[in-house]
C-alpha cells in the first residue's frame, strides 16, 4: 500500500511528546513490512536545522485561506529508513523558536497555521507523485483534513476519495478556536453545524478529524474506551459513541532503535539484562552529576514528562514530604505549567542533596535519567498511552503507574509471591495510593534478589512497532 502521514510531529524533525515519537517511529515498522510511506510534517525552524538533506521539489502551490490566498513552497528527503519526508514551507507560519507557543501562551494564529498546512496536505494530494491508497492523519492539528478531502471530492471528483484513518493522541487538546476562524477553512457554512466542526458556538478542528475521518484510532485499547464515557470524553464522549463501531484502540510501540541500553550512545556505560554493571555505572554517574546522596538500600526515582496537571505534578508535589520520609532520591525532567515549574524549582532548593529539577526538554538528560534510575514515577491524572514507561522498562527502571489508559495497559503488577510482573500500580488517585505504591516499589527494592527479577521481567518486554503495524495494515486494508 501507498501510505501518506499527516502530522505536526515527527522525530527527529519535530517534537514535543509522544505524537513525535510515533510518526518518527511507526512509518518505518510499515516500511520494513513492504509499504511505500510518506509523512507531511510543517517545516519549521527545527525541521530545517534537522532536514539538512532536505531539497526543494520546485512544487508550489497558493492556498486560500480566507480572504488570503499564501504559497505553500514543498521539500523532501528520504531518511535512511526509506520514508519519504515531505515538509510544508512557510516561514511565516512556521520559521517559529517553538512548535505551537511562545513558551508562556499559545500562538494567536494557531488555528490559520494549521488549517493552512492541513489545507496544503490534501493539495498535494491531487499530484499523482503523492497520492496514496490510505490518508493517516494525527491529532487536532490535522482534524481538518478528512473534512476537506471530502469537500473536494464532492466538489472535485473521485479524485481525492482516499481512505481516511485519524488517530486520536491525546484528546485533551482539540485545537478549539473562535467560530470567526471559521472562515479560514472556506468550507460552506453547512460544515459549521453541531454535526460537524461546530462545538458550543466554537471550532473545533479535533472533532472534524472525529465526524469525517473513515477510521478513528487512538493510542492504547484502555483509552479507546475511557474517551468513549462523560468521566473521559472531554465533551466529545457523544460524537465518538456514536462511532464506537469505528474506534479502534491500537497499542503504542517503542523504538528501540533509539531506546536500547545496550547501545545508547547517551549512556556512561551501556549494558544489557545479562550484565547490569553498566546500571549501576550509570546510576553512580547520575548522582554524580547532579551531587546527590544515595546508598545502595536507596532507590533513583525518575520524574520525565510535561509537567501539567495531566501528568500528575499535582499528585507529586502533594507527595514529596512523603517520598523523602521514605528516603527517595528524585530527579525530575521537563517543562509546562510555570506554577508547577516555580514549585518544583522551590523543593529542589530546599533539598539540594535529595532532589533536582531540570526545566528542559533534553533528550541527552532522559537517557541518561532512564539509565541511571530505579524507578519511573508515572502518576499521571489520565494517559492515553505513555512511551516513557516502555523505555524505562527496557532499561530495567521499574515503573510506578496509575491505572489509567495504557498505563494500565503495558504495567503489570509485580507479585512477590510469584515472582510475575514488571511494575507497580495504584487506582485511586490520591496522594495516599500513590506513596503507596512507592512504598511497596521501595520495600521490593531492598530485597536485592525480588528486585533482580523484577528487573529482569521489565527488560524481557518487548513493545517494538511491529504488533502495532500488523494491527494498522489490517486497519489499512479493512478500508
Amino acid at each position: 500500500m501507498k501510505i501518506f502521514f499527516a502530522a505536526s510531529e515527527m522525530t527527529p524533525f519535530a517534537k514535543t511528546g509522544g505524537l513525535g515519537d510515533v510518526v518518527g517511529a511507526l512509518p518505518v515498522a510499515l516500511t520494513e513490512r513492504g509499504h511505500e510511506v510518506t509523512c507531511c510534517v510543517p517545516y519549521y525552524r527545527c525541521a530545517r536545522e534537522a532536514a539538512t538533506g532536505a531539497k526543494p521539489t520546485g512544487l508550489s502551490f497558493p492556498v486560500p485561506l480566507g480572504s488570503e490566498r499564501l504559497t505553500a513552497e514543498i521539500l523532501e528527503v528520504t531518511t535512511s529508513d526509506g520514508v519519504r519526508v515531505v515538509f510544508v514551507q512557510h516561514d511565516e507560519f512556521f520559521d517559529r523558536s517553538e512548535l505551537y507557543h511562545t513558551g508562556t501562551r499559545d500562538y494567536e494564529d494557531n488555528a490559520a497555521r494549521f488549517i493552512f498546512f492541513s489545507k496544503a496536505v490534501v493539495e498535494l494530494l491531487g499530484y499523482e507523485r503523492y497520492c496514496p491508497n490510505i490518508l493517516h492523519c494525527h491529532d487536532w492539528q490535522t482534524g481538518l483534513v478528512p473534512v476537506e478531502l471530502l469537500y473536494r471530492q464532492q466538489t472535485r471528483g473521485p479524485a481525492y476519495g482516499v481512505k481516511t484513518v485519524f488517530t486520536i493522541h491525546n484528546l485533551a487538546y482539540q485545537g478549539l478556536f473562535p467560530s470567526a476562524d471559521f472562515r479560514l477553512t472556506n468550507l460552506p457554512g453547512e460544515f459549521f453545524t453541531p454535526r460537524a466542526l461546530e462545538f458550543y458556538a466554537q471550532l473545533n478542528l479535533m472533532k472534524g478529524g472525529l465526524v469525517f475521518a473513515n477510521a478513528i484510532s487512538t493510542v492504547s485499547p484502555t483509552y479507546g474506551a475511557e474517551i468513549q464515557t462523560r468521566e473521559g470524553g472531554c465533551g466529545l464522549d457523544p460524537v465518538l459513541r456514536g462511532r464506537r463501531d469505528d474506534v479502534h484502540g491500537i497499542l503504542n510501540g517503542a523504538d528501540y532503535r533509539a531506546w536500547n541500553p545496550s547501545a545508547d550512545p547517551f549512556l556512561k556505560r551501556t549494558y544489557t539484562a545479562r550484565d547490569l554493571e553498566g546500571k549501576r555505572v550509570c546510576r553512580s554517574e547520575l548522582l554524580r552529576r547532579f551531587q546527590l546522596e544515595a546508598d545502595d538500600t536507596t532507590p533513583v526515582a525518575a520524574f520525565i514528562s510535561r509537567l501539567t496537571e495531566q501528568k500528575g505534578v499535582d499528585l507529586l508535589l502533594q507527595s514529596l514530604d512523603d517520598l523523602q520520609r521514605l528516603g527517595l532520591v528524585l530527579v525530575v525532567l521537563g517543562k509546562g505549567e510555570r506554577r508547577y515549574e516555580e514549585q518544583l524549582e522551590e523543593r529542589a532548593r530546599q533539598d539540594p542533596s535529595r532532589l533536582v529539577v531540570r526545566i528542559a526538554y533534553d533528550e541527552e538528560l532522559s537517557h541518561q535519567m532512564q539509565g541511571g534510575s530505579d524507578l519511573l514515577l508515572m502518576p499521571s491524572r489520565f494517559e492515553p498511552c505513555g512511551l516513557t514507561q516502555l523505555y524505562a522498562m527496557k532499561y530495567g527502571t521499574i515503573p510506578v503507574v496509575h491505572t489509567t489508559g495504557g498505563l494500565n495497559d503495558t504495567v503489570a503488577p509485580f507479585d512477590e509471591k510469584t515472582g510475575a510482573g514488571h511494575g507497580f500500580r495504584f487506582s485511586e488517585y490520591s496522594p495516599r495510593a500513590f506513596f503507596g505504591a512507592v512504598q511497596q516499589a521501595v520495600s521490593v527494592y531492598q530485597q536485592p534478589k525480588q528486585w533482580k527479577k523484577v528487573m529482569e521481567n521489565a527488560m524481557a518486554c518487548d513493545f517494538s512497532w511491529q504488533a502495532a503495524a500488523l494491527e494498522y495494515e489490517k486497519l489499512y486494508a479493512a478500508l
